[in-house]
């Protein structure tokens, strides 16, 4: 069994830095994402949101997002879920997220994608 390490602060801040991987698929679970790590990721140039218990890396689509940066930012390093079911988002807009998942939240922090979780019809797969 492996044995669980400390790291110090100096350890930790090379960590935080690193580049950031995307996925190649559409399935989370390549990485568990906290939501603490995610709220590490709340400014214009390293923007992380979370929607349905999956986190994504949205940075590069800032300039591009139809509504402004603005409306991401709000949600920069948190999770946006109420306010992207509120925008009445496409089909499209659903499968445009596939691009920029990084990872999901672990399964005590999530809201929808857990036995017993809210239940909505329309969470995508």
């Amino acid at each position: 069994m492996a044995q669980l390490q400390t790291l110090t602060n100096s350890q930790i801040e090379p960590i935080r830095f690193t580049s950031r991987v995307k996925l190649s698929t559409s399935l989370p679970g390549e990485r568990i994402i906290t939501l603490e790590e995610v709220s590490w990721h709340d400014n214009i140039s390293d923007c992380w949101i979370v929607i349905y218990d999956r986190v994504y890396d949205v940075t590069d689509f800032l300039r591009e997002h139809p509504g402004g940066h603005d409306v991401l930012l709000d949600y920069a390093g948190r999770d946006g879920t109420c306010a992207f079911r509120g925008s009445g988002h496409s089909k499209a807009a659903c499968e445009a997220l596939k691009e920029y998942l990084i990872g999901e939240l672990p399964m005590t922090e999530r809201l929808f994608r857990k036995p017993d979780g809210l239940k909505l019809i329309d969470i995508p797969k």
